[in-house]
Order: structure tokens, then sequence, then C-alpha cells
């Protein structure tokens, strides 16, 4: 379902973001720590882990939410993920995926493993007609580990068996960096100048969910791209100068989404390096498409490519889409493109018709 395979570090660290939330809530560490999500990239073994340490799943839990095929007890509830089908997004990576969790209170970890050769031998064979609940009963194992080296509150995914794909950038630790500093709901980096001014226009109405993300072998946790300077050429910088943020309003008279533009010296198009070029679109903090998502908005395709900015929903009625590479078509998310313009002259979101 998923076309580009760093996809399933979005999926994961989404959902751990969803658990560190759930563990906030329920009072496990104080609304103003930034939980913790950590990344091990090991190329040599061809394998990947990430955990977090939110709420983590009990024992009672642990296998039905695991097996809970497209459903999810986040359904109707403000998490990022609500679909059911993100936690399976790396069975098409590997040879073997892993899920392992325990509580606070628990001796034992637990884990649930998906044996993905036998499963996509499976699903090839034209003659083999079993039910999906048989395919998982022959797929999957679960058991109890020993606890000794495990955090005593965690919830962890692996990847074991890594398949080589797209020049093996699932296993660079400074590919995924790049990719989830783009996508991912981390912070503006401190030394960014006007990230304190986004940040707070959008805190009143998007929860940024602020984590700490890190990489090993990458160092220093994982920031946003934007900096105060940034490439045009081998030789060129440009610099941000200021920040135009605009309301959009939904059918209704809501709020539907807060859209924010850099501006700069507009000496030439950012390139795709940059990883900043475009007007962006963001649900629950995590980008929704690509750079290009926008480019029908402006008078010309080409202008996307001056721009830096995001469109942050705010609506719960403009749904990303099943791959999260666009929206679902509704007359809420054809009211926000309707919504939305490039005012003349200007690099700058206008709104109905209004400057940004």
């Amino acid at each position: 379902m998923y076309l580009d395979p760093m996809t399933v570090y979005r999926e994961y660290v989404q959902n751990s973001v969803d658990a560190i939330d759930d563990a906030r809530q329920a009072g496990l560490f104080s609304l103003s720590d930034a939980g913790l999500v950590q990344i091990e990239i090991d190329a040599s073994l061809r394998r990947v882990r990430i955990r977090d340490n939110g709420a983590g799943l009990d024992g009672s839990n642990f296998k039905r939410r695991l097996l809970a095929f497209g459903s999810s007890a986040k359904r109707g509830k403000k998490a990022r993920g609500f679909r059911g089908v993100g936690r399976l997004s790396g069975l098409g990576y590997c040879q073997e995926l892993v899920f392992r969790s325990r509580t606070d209170g628990e001796k034992f970890v637990r884990e649930l493993c998906w044996d993905c050769r036998r499963l996509k031998s499976a699903l090839r064979s034209t003659d083999d007609g079993s039910a999906l609940a048989d395919l998982v009963r022959e797929m999957v194992f679960v058991r109890k580990a020993s606890g000794d080296g495990y955090p005593s509150r965690f919830f962890e995914v692996e990847l074991a068996g890594v398949v080589r794909h797209r020049s093996d950038r699932l296993l660079s630790s400074q590919a995924v960096a790049e990719y989830l500093s783009q996508v991912a709901p981390v912070p503006f980096a401190p030394d960014f100048k006007l990230g304190e001014q986004i940040t707070s226009a959008l805190g009143e109405h998007v929860d940024l969910a602020p984590i700490e993300l890190r990489i090993a072998g990458v160092e220093g946790q994982i920031y946003r791209p934007f900096r105060d300077e940034f490439q045009i050429g081998e030789k060129e910088t440009d610099r941000f100068t200021e920040v135009s943020i605009s309301r959009i309003e939904g059918i209704d008279g809501g709020l539907a989404a807060i859209a924010w533009v850099l501006h700069h010296g507009y000496t030439g198009a950012i390139p795709v390096k940059a990883q900043i070029k475009g007007l962006r679109a963001r649900s629950g903090n995590i980008q929704i498409g690509e750079h290009a998502l926008f480019e029908e908005l402006f008078p010309e395709p080409r202008f996307n490519a001056w721009t830096v900015g995001e469109v942050h929903v705010v609506d719960s009625r403009i749904i990303p889409n099943g791959r999260r590479d666009h929206f679902e078509q509704n007359v809420h998310y054809d009211n926000l493109i309707n919504s939305v313009g490039i005012v003349p002259g200007s690099v700058e979101i206008g709104v109905a018709g209004v400057d940004g």
C-alpha cells in the first residue's frame, strides 16, 4: 500500500508519538516533557529498531491490538493514526517483523513476531485459499521474554533482515534523519530564529506533540530542517527575513487550517536537497504528501520551487488518505483548496481574497 519504503519510519514514529501522548495524558510524565523516540539502524545485521517511552501495551491488549486489521482503538480520537494498518507497513520490507512492549510493573516483555518470508510466499501462491485468520495463525507467534536489559515501560518495533531497496536507504541513518526531519513532529532547531514565532501561532490550535527523536549514528536530536540561512546553489545562500501567518476558515466558519510562509531574498529556485522546498501540508503535525502537493495553487507550478511554507490542517473533517500522500476528496478539502491562493506579485498566502 505504501509506495516509498521510507514511509515505514513515518508510520512507526507516528505511532510512537500517539503512545507518548497516551502516557502524558495518563500522568506518566508531565505535559511539558518531550517523549523519547530512539531509532537504531545496524546495516551490518540489516536490522532496524524503533523504540518509544510511551504508555506501552499491557498483556490484555498486546495481541488484540496488534492483530486488529483495519481497526484502531484511536479511531474517533485526536490521535494521528486511526486506520489500523500503519503498524503492518514493515511487512513488505523485512524478513521478520517483531513488536515488543511492557508496561510499568510487568516483569516480562511480550513479543509478537511475523514471519514475513512465509507470509509473502503464501500471498504469492495462486492455489493457497487460506483465510486471513488461518494465515495469521501460521505466520505469527506471541511469547514472553525476559525483561532484563529493557526499560520498565516501552514499545518497540524491530525490522530484522531488511530487504535491499532503492539504494538501501532504509539502512542509511543519514537518509532516515533527513526524511524524518521533514515529515515527523519534531521541533524547530533552537537556532532558527523564526521558529518560536511559528510555534507560538500554531500552539493554540495544533498539537505539536513535542518529541525528542534520536537516531544512532546521527549527532544530536533530530530537528526540522529550517535554519536562518539555506543553500540555493553550491556557492550561493539566501536568508529568511520574516514569516507571514494566515488563518483559513472552514465552511461553517470554524478554523480549517493555519498556514505560514517564510520570506527570503528569492534569489533562485530552492533545490530539493535543501529539504524545505515548496508549500507543504501537515495534519497532526505530520507531513502529508510531498513538496509538490499544492503546486496547482500557483499561477505557474514552478513558482512552488521558490516557496517555503506549510498549511497545518486543523479541521478533523479534512482527512489524510490511507497512504498519507494526499487528502480524501470532500467538500471540506475543496474549501481548503479554494480558500488558499497565492497573492499576485509575491510568494504569500492569500485567504479568501485577503492578503495573509
